[in-house]
């Protein structure tokens, strides 16, 4: 069982994961939030389930995780930062990802965009951020699922050959708690201090940067080069010898 003291000791964060609700089972960690954030929830507000009946990525698809392997978690997050820079968010969340991950482990993955988590050019986790604006201001729920100590056969048969973990990738099993608690770690520590540089950041960990790449957004299917990223986070694909710009879509390696 995921244990939250031992999630929390490893925290040296101002607001991330200061408050936590663990629970093992429920519909969506997002919407858990969005049900705190109605009710006053504080900045940070954190909630870790083992199992998600309704989890959901991007584009109404489906998020599948193993009770007791896997990281499910989503955090409140109440800005303070303008508008126009919270585009960068998800990559912010990808660097933050790849680098407590590499902290507690040695283990390098590295990121598809725009928000893919991939380990050995496969998937190994996801980010789903939404946003609402009421009364209270503005409210973001970042929500990101890992598997980590899944093994072959916990994953359907559709996505074994999509699908890593990082016990698949190495052999071996980690804490849970340590890995979430150096992601919150490096995420408070990319906000507070490091904004100007996460698009570089985000490159540096980019598995695709400079390669041919299909890309479809919601009306057309391209093939091109994945040039890199503007400063809001758009992707730049060259297409016929023009780069050309995409605030969002989908890549397929």
């Amino acid at each position: 069982m995921f244990s939250v003291e031992s999630m929390q000791a490893g925290l040296n964060t101002e607001f991330l994961g200061r408050k936590v609700q663990y629970v093992t089972s429920t519909n969506s960690t997002n919407d858990d939030i969005w049900n705190n954030f109605q009710n006053d929830a504080t900045n940070g507000t954190l909630i870790i389930s083992e199992q998600q009946k309704k989890g959901r990525g991007r584009r109404k698809s489906k998020w599948y995780a193993t009770p007791n392997k896997s990281l499910i978690f989503s955090f409140l997050f109440l800005p303070e930062i303008p508008l126009e820079k919270l585009g960068i968010l998800p990559l912010l969340t990808g660097v933050s990802i790849v680098k407590g991950i590499h902290i507690i482990t040695n283990i390098l993955s590295g990121l598809k965009w725009p928000n893919d988590i991939m380990l050995d050019q496969k998937k190994m986790g996801g980010i789903l951020i939404e946003s609402r604006t009421t009364n209270q201001g503005l409210g973001i729920v970042v929500g990101i699922g890992l598997n980590i100590n899944d093994s072959p056969n916990d994953f359907p048969k559709e996505l074994k050959d999509q699908a890593t973990s990082l016990l698949i990738y190495s052999g071996q099993e980690y804490k849970r708690e340590i890995i979430l608690s150096s992601i919150l770690n490096e995420f408070e520590n990319l906000y507070f201090y490091d904004w100007q540089n996460i698009t570089t950041l985000w490159e540096k960990y980019c598995i695709h940067k400079n390669n041919t790449i299909t890309f479809h957004n919601d009306e057309e299917l391209f093939r091109g080069k994945f040039q890199g990223i503007t400063s809001a986070g758009y992707a730049q694909i060259e297409l016929n010898g023009k780069i050309e710009t995409f605030p969002a879509g989908m890549i397929t390696l």
